[in-house]
């Protein structure tokens, strides 16, 4: 794979991204198709780490071993060391509990996990309601102890067939900050994100296994801290895409997920600094039918620029240029009926530049790899739940490159 060699200052603006994100094959821990709503603290505090050389080599290496279905119920988890001090971790529990004959049911969404603007919890509840016409009306919160964090999700999802539908959201972070929050700020343009989301199951045919597409949109919107001592305007795109091919026994899953984000600050302390984001990631995965000991290739590739203030938690300005691109396989041995051992090999280059200002940054150009062990154990035949336990290791410096630990239980 050729890595991509878009120069520094070179901007993807907001229309030719979201063409690119329709186009490209591009999978990171914060799964984009689920909606992905406007955040203050990512808005105003940022990531609170700069990322080494090693970060997407690691969360591509603690990927999860069974990613579920766009409806699938259940618990699914990963988590992972990136530093010493540094714990990766993506988990969701989802869960429809379903009454009056399926027309109703009680929602209840538990997600931990992180973006590029740092790590997020959510607890959704709600309920769901269906129409006879096959359309699902959702009214779900984010729910606090302090009210002015609540967020509100109102949703419908209409079944073009059983297992295809469209579906829309209007979520309101924070909906109720300016009458309840004592801190003294205030959204002066109140934000809101509209998700949307199209999926077609497969259709019988060999060669099509299903799409989905999904977008969440954070127009602009203003938010006054007296608190951080700032002014901050922001707005943000993001997307993934997922498809899957089966062609004479072989699947193909391809993964793909980007963002377009600006923000402008007026800091308390005198400045007007600015924040642009670009980032598209993609993944594909071979997977083979029927050949011994189940091989699989992949190909995944990273594109990120950031320039400009970082937020409160970093509380500098600076620049990254990340451009990475990795080769990967494995295969499996069944140890016993109930466990199996799938070592993998992660082979890539990146060229990766990095600064803030008053710090040394975080370079590098080369060969950058990694090697792991998953062991896959099934704690139930039943439920299909899964353990895997995965020790990794750095190829470029030696190095063990941290443990994994994964559950997958659908229910």
């Amino acid at each position: 794979m050729r890595i991509l060699t878009v120069p520094a200052k070179a901007s993807v603006k907001g229309p030719s991204l979201i063409l690119l994100l329709c186009l490209t094959p591009v999978l990171r821990a914060a799964d984009f198709h689920v909606p992905q709503p406007w955040r203050q603290e990512a808005v105003v505090e940022g990531r609170d780490e700069p990322y080494n050389s090693e970060r997407f080599l690691n969360e591509l290496s603690f990927r999860h071993q069974h990613p579920p279905g766009p409806t699938q119920e259940g618990i699914r988890g990963t988590a992972g060391s990136t530093r010493s001090n540094r714990l990766f971790m993506d988990f969701r529990f989802y869960r429809d509990f379903a009454f009056d004959n399926e027309q109703q049911g009680f929602l209840l969404d538990i997600q931990r996990s992180e973006d590029l603007d740092g790590a997020f919890d959510r607890q959704l509840v709600g309920f769901r309601h269906t129409l006879n016409n096959g359309t699902d009306l959702r009214l779900q919160g984010d729910v606090f102890q302090e009210k002015a964090l609540s967020d509100v999700y109102l949703a419908a999802r209409h079944h073009l067939t059983n297992d295809d539908w469209l579906e829309a959201a209007w979520i309101m972070p924070d909906a109720y900050f300016n009458s309840k929050t004592e801190t003294g700020d205030e959204l002066v343009t109140k934000p809101q994100s509209l998700f949307l989301q199209w999926h077609r199951a497969p259709r019988g045919a060999l060669f099509d296994q299903g799409s989905t597409l999904s977008v969440t949109v954070s127009p602009d919107s203003e938010l006054v801290s007296q608190s951080a001592g700032l002014t901050v305007k922001s707005q943000s795109v993001k997307a993934a895409v997922t498809q899957s091919f089966l062609y004479q026994q072989a699947l193909l899953n391809v993964n793909g997920r980007g963002e377009y984000t600006r923000r402008n600050f007026e800091l308390q302390e005198g400045g007007t600094p600015e924040f642009e984001r670009d980032y598209l990631e993609f993944q594909a995965e071979l997977a083979p039918s029927g050949l011994r000991l189940s091989p699989k290739l992949g190909l995944s590739g990273v594109y990120l620029d950031e320039t400009g203030y970082f937020g409160r938690s970093i509380d500098n300005t600076g620049s990254v240029r990340r451009r990475e691109a990795t080769v990967f396989g494995s295969v499996s041995f069944q140890l016993t009926q109930r466990t199996a051992l799938a070592p993998e090999l992660y082979l890539g280059a990146g060229d990766i530049r990095q600064r803030l200002q008053g710090d040394p940054g975080e370079n590098h150009s080369g060969f950058i790899g990694k090697a792991a062990f998953p062991l896959n154990i099934v704690l139930s035949e039943r439920d299909n739940a899964t353990l895997t336990l995965n020790p990794t290791f750095y190829l470029h410096k030696s190095n063990f490159g941290g443990g994994n630990l994964q559950l997958h239980w659908p229910m």
